[in-house]
Formats: C-alpha cells, structure tokens, sequence
C-alpha cells in the first residue's frame, strides 16, 4: 500500500513557520484552540450495531484509548442499517447493508464528535463488500447484491473516478446467478481478488477462483481456479480471506463446499511471491487440521495466524439453535497445521462480525459477540492467555480499528 508523506511533510512545515511568524517572541510556545481546550486526539475507531433485524442501527465513534471497562453509545453517531467498517488514513469507512450499495466516510473533530465527510452510492447493489486503498486519492471497491462490479474511488474526496470492466470474470458460467467479490490483496501492479459463483445460493462448483487485475491498465488478466477448495467467500469482517506474508507469497482461505452439498474442504491455497497462479505443490485442509468447517484467514504482524471453526456445521448460520457456534483457532500455515483454540475466549457469533486486531508487541484484541454479553478480549501472546479488556452495551461490535497503525 503506498502512502503519500512528503505532501504531509510539507505542509507541517509549512504550518509549523506561520505559526512561529504569527507569535513572534510570544512565551507561550504551545497556544491553545480558541476554546481553550487541546484538540480531543482519537486513535481507536469502533462501530456498534443494535436492534433486530431489519430495524438495526450502527454506532460509529471514535476513543483516544481502550482504557475502559464498559462502552455504550452515548457519544455515537448513528447510522442507518448494519455497518461493518475499515479504516484508513485517520478516517473510517463505514457500508450499511442494504440496497443502494452505500460507503460513509467519518472523520473526527477537535471534540472527538464523529463526523460524516462524503458518501459514494453505488444504485443497483446491496453492498460494499471489499474495500482496499492503494494510496490517498485511489481506492477499490467491491459491491455485490443485484449489481456486482468493482469500481474505483478517490477516498479523499469520496468521489468514483472509474470502473474496471469484470466482463472477464462474469461470463466465466452462464449458469451463475450471482457473482459475489470477496477480499482483494495487492502486489506487484497485480490487484487479486477473490470471486464466488452460486446458482440460487448454491456455488456452481466445488472449485476456489481469484481474479487477477492489472492495475496498470484496469483491466482483468485471468481468472485463475483450484478445485482442491471452493467459495473464497471472506471471513464475518472486511478483509479477512487473504493474507500476505512478509516474503510476499499470498494465502487465499477458501470455506469450502461441504455444507452445501460438495466435496471441497474449507482450505487455504498459496499464491507464491512473484506469481499469478496457485501453488500446486501448497494446499492447507482446514477441515482436516481443525476438525470442521473453516471461515476466513487472518495475520498479525508477529506472524501468529487464525481463522475461526464452526463448532456446529448444521447451524453454520446460527439461525436454529440460537447460540452462537464460531470459536477462533490458531494455525501453523506453513506447516498446515492447527495449533488449537485460543484459550480463554468464548464460542462466539459468527454472524455478528469477528476481528482480530494489533494492539501492542504482546497483545492481541479479539471481538466477541454471546448470548450473555458483547465483549473484547486482550490475548497475551507471551503468556498465551486472554482476559476481558471491554464490553460493549451498546451491541455487537461490527468494527474495531486502530487509526494510527
């Protein structure tokens, strides 16, 4: 991801000198707002969701710090619908489910209010599924439900620059009726991103696809297949069905077709550094290393990686038993292997978002949603224990983001 710093640079620089020109010899080196207080300075974002279904809200605010026991919504600001969010360059990124496809930028004032700048309305689509910023003015964004396309965004001004054509993808089956997009990951000019056929909810085949884009031209350069795992479908947070490693090679987590009736095992496939094509020689089966049913992929910068394991496969949705049936595991992807549930968290709802978040060299944040309560539990990777850091009472946690990484 590239990041423009010598604008920000000069710009400081600049500020920095009219500042000192306008107080002169003033004593007062560190002159307050004019209201007399410090800018309210937020490094965390959170997104909350309450209500039943279709009569949801979310609440988007943002906190200096995590140091709280409990946290309602109060200093919120509400937003219509269920929201998910994903943040970048200080700002998040909230889509509310349901048709039109909708993108809200919320940004933060100097009280630390939740402000919404700008929102992209895509007519035709049901939402935002993915969203990767490439630097301050492009962006990518994956909208499925009725109309499912990939468009281009500047995310500074909220404004679609372009499209690129996924005419490539689509006519792959005739017999699809729906194509969904599912995460997306760059490297080497080559955005790649994950593609779903269903016919009637049901996927057309056993078998795992990605599409790989030039970024150069815009345009699609092939869709590539492997059926030794089916329906790259993401995981219950934006983001979540690929990773990338610190040498480059790209793991793509694939849910599997059994629950529909299939054959292909929730999987994980590897897409090696410099290459466009699955490696034929790397398949994880998560089915087997876990004991069940997998969904989504996730890496933290220590190189500690997870997914989460239905415990229930009958009630993958969590609709009949009305409990929740996720649990997160550890896996070893280089040696595809499970390396068991992390200890001391909650089977949690799948359907109710998971995250997994960086919060210090030690410590890793894993959201959790149960009957009893919504919470946020701080994992210490040294000690390998969990402790309750926070609840919500404001709803199920749909977005946890550190605005500062």
């Amino acid at each position: 991801m590239k990041k423009q710093f010598f604008k920000k640079i000069t710009a400081l620089t600049f500020s920095t000198f009219l500042i000192f020109a306008a107080t002169g010899c003033s004593d007062d080196d560190s002159p307050t707002p004019e209201n007399g207080t410090d800018p309210v300075v937020i490094n965390f974002g959170l997104t909350m969701v309450s209500g039943a279904w279709p009569n949801q809200t979310s609440y988007i605010q943002g906190v200096t710090d995590l140091d709280f026991s409990t946290i309602g919504n109060e200093n919120a600001a509400e937003l219509t619908g269920n929201a998910g969010a994903v943040s970048y360059n200080g700002a998040l990124y909230t889509s509310p489910f349901g048709a039109p496809a909708t993108l809200v930028k919320h940004s933060f004032n100097d009280d630390g209010d939740t402000v919404e700048e700008e929102r992209i309305v895509v007519p035709g689509a049901n939402t935002f599924s993915t969203i990767y910023f490439e630097s301050e003015t492009i962006a990518y964004g994956s909208v499925a439900g009725g109309i499912s396309k990939l468009i281009i965004f500047n995310p500074t001004t909220m404004r679609i620059t372009d499209e690129v054509s996924l005419t490539t993808v689509t006519s792959r089956f005739s017999e699809a009726t729906r194509t969904y997009y599912l995460d997306m990951m760059e490297r080497d000019d080559k955005l790649f991103m994950g593609v779903h056929y269903e016919n009637n909810f049901v996927p057309v085949n056993d078998s795992a696809y990605v599409a790989v884009i030039d970024l150069n031209n815009k345009t699609v350069d092939k869709v590539i297949a492997d059926h030794r795992t089916g329906m790259v479908f993401g995981g219950q947070a934006a983001n979540a069905g690929m990773i990338k490693t610190s040498n480059g090679d790209i793991y793509v987590q694939g849910l599997g077709t059994t629950l529909n009736g299939g054959n292909s095992p929730s999987g994980l496939l590897k897409i090696p550094n410099g290459q466009t094509s699955f490696d034929p020689d790397y398949f994880m089966d998560m089915e087997d290393a876990t004991g069940n049913v997998c969904y989504g992929i996730y890496q933290m910068p220590n190189g500690q990686s997870f997914t989460a394991k239905v415990e229930d496969e009958n009630d993958f949705f969590e609709f009949q038993t009305g409990e929740p049936q996720f649990t997160y595991f550890e896996v070893d992807i280089e040696n595809q292997t499970s390396l068991g549930a992390v200890p001391g968290l909650p089977t949690t709802y799948g359907s109710r978002r998971m995250i997994i978040l960086p919060y210090t060299d030690q410590k890793l944040l894993f959201t959790t949603a149960t009957n009893d309560e919504n919470a946020v539990f701080s994992f210490d990777t040294t000690s390998n224990t969990s402790s309750k850091l926070f609840i919500s009472s404001g709803g199920y946690i749909t977005g946890l983001e550190d605005l500062n990484p």
